[in-house]
């Protein structure tokens, strides 16, 4: 059976008629970096592995054409820009990453026969395993190593690497509870993510459900008119004035009638809280509700507010969904108490109004089966929330003791211009936090999210979404060294409750 070389997927031994010598040598060659002292020697600095050349010698016999044919199929799979794969019958498992290198030969003087030379150039200097080695929960104990599930819920994980050289793996962590921090902990070095000091919980005081609006009735019961607030709380732009209505269609508050007296024209309803049995109204509070916001075509535009304001009508924080004229961009803007019936600027995000995302690659924000947004105060802290994180401010000018007394809902357009199509309130729901209870708080990592770090391309995703942010400054990305049972750990936030599931992938290299 005649012995076979394969690159870039095709079989050269079909080209040419024989192979009749390869020189692979043995590793990939070093380069040394010395010092010269100042009298005898020299002191070693580091080294490095080169890149590795490989010789094949092959045979051609003499038929009519053959050495042309030959020499036009070679020259056609040699033309590659990027190394390609290089495999020899005698190492089946291993593959080079190779690119031609110098001058090909092929000597035609003897009439019977002619002989060849390629000459390869493997960049990395060092060969691959064919096959993608991968350990994970379900093959565990098997040839490349097992994975440990310890009594504190982190991970321990012993890494068969069979190769010669260390592995720069593929690791993903699929969380099955909460948690705000990861770290990878291996011999050559620790990657931390997230926050190792978020909490699960918070100390609030006890939870009372204060209202949960879903229906028509819900809404129109409880949202009414104000007709003594005649303009909207300035922001960077002036106040809207409050002449037209807004009121329950179809799914929730919608736009009614739109007056088109002023460049911005609005609708609002008030919703008075409920005080407690003591006579006062909420002073640490959280507010959930479900918005949505989509535009049917580009020359729409809108504004969408929810206003959180104490017992004097003045503001404690608004939440505002913005679009001011043509395109696709939108923006969620958070605001903060400013004083003077003005508010301030605190946070801004940008999203499509088209299609809800706030990226191409991200999950809608605010499409029909999403939109759930949270505002939470807590003593002097007010916290929005964007994509489950938190975003939180002082309130350095008012007592933390400050009440929420009032929520107003304020819609408006823009004078000539169509509104968002789709701008509605479709929940609303509150809760009292004056009596003392634990919040939950929405951890970075959630459950069934994918959390990968490629070590070798220093790269991390979380559900495919770059975050890189996410990197604690000081870690650093690591390799696995060659050998049996190479220990990785795996740590959560203490609070988790189970060890998450890990999927390692790596590919062994050999010099």
């Amino acid at each position: 059976m005649a012995f076979k070389i394969y690159y870039n997927g095709t079989d050269l031994s079909n080209i040419v008629d024989g192979f009749t010598g390869i020189t692979r040598n043995i590793g990939a060659g070093w380069t040394n970096n010395l010092q010269t002292k100042s009298k005898l020697g020299s002191d070693f600095l580091r080294n490095s592995i080169n890149s590795k050349s490989i010789t094949i010698n092959f045979v051609v016999n003499v038929k009519k054409d053959r050495f042309t044919s030959v020499r036009k199929a070679l020259g056609e799979i040699l033309n590659v820009n990027e190394p390609c794969v290089l495999i020899f019958d005698d190492d089946p498992n291993s593959v080079w990453y190779a690119v031609p290198d110098g001058i090909p030969t092929l000597d035609e003087s003897s009439f019977y026969q002619a002989f060849g030379t390629l000459t390869f150039l493997v960049p990395s200097g060092y060969v691959e395993s064919v096959d993608t080695k991968i350990l994970n929960n379900d093959n565990s104990g098997g040839e490349n190593g097992t994975i440990i599930n310890n009594a504190d819920n982190s991970v321990s994980v012993l890494i068969n690497n069979n190769g010669t050289l260390p592995i720069y793996p593929t690791i993903k962590v699929t969380p099955t509870s909460e948690t705000g921090y990861l770290a990878f902990v291996g011999q050559n070095g620790i990657l931390e993510i997230g926050n190792p000091d978020e909490a699960d919980t918070t100390t609030a005081k006890s939870q009372k459900l204060v209202c949960d609006f879903k229906t028509k009735s819900d809404f129109e019961t409880n949202f009414v008119p104000d007709t003594s607030w005649t303009t909207s709380w300035p922001t960077n732009l002036d106040g809207m004035p409050l002449n037209s209505t807004i009121a329950w269609k179809d799914d929730g508050i919608r736009i009614g009638a739109m007056a088109q007296s002023s460049l911005w024209n609005a609708g609002v309803l008030r919703y008075e809280v409920p005080k407690d049995d003591l006579g006062n109204y909420v002073k640490d509070w959280h507010a959930n509700f479900n918005t949505l916001y989509i535009q049917k075509n580009l020359e729409q535009c809108g504004r969408f507010q929810i206003h959180f304001a104490d017992e004097n009508k003045q503001p404690l924080a608004c939440f505002e969904i913005y679009k001011g004229g043509v395109g696709e961009n939108a923006s969620l803007n958070f605001w903060r108490i400013g004083g003077d019936k003005k508010l301030k600027h605190f946070k801004n995000h940008t999203f499509s109004a088209t299609t809800g995302k706030p990226d191409k690659n991200g999950s809608p924000l605010f499409a029909a089966s999403h939109g759930g947004q949270a505002i939470v105060k807590q003593g002097n802290k007010i916290s929005f929330y964007w994509r489950a994180m938190a975003e939180t401010y002082l309130m350095d000018d008012v007592p933390a003791s400050t009440k929420l007394a009032y929520v107003y809902i304020v819609i408006g357009k823009r004078r000539y211009y169509q509104m968002v199509a789709d701008t509605s309130l479709r929940s609303f729901k509150l809760m009292n936090l004056n009596n003392e209870y634990t919040v939950d708080i929405p951890n970075k990592y959630q459950p069934e999210d994918e959390v990968k770090v490629d070590m070798e391309k220093s790269k991390i995703t979380v559900n495919d979404l770059g975050a890189n942010s996410d990197y604690i400054t000081g870690s650093e990305f690591f390799s696995i060294p060659p050998g049996a049972s190479q220990r990785l750990d795996i740590v959560y936030s203490n609070f988790t409750t189970s060890p998450p599931k890990v999927e390692i992938k790596w590919k062994e290299r050999i010099l």
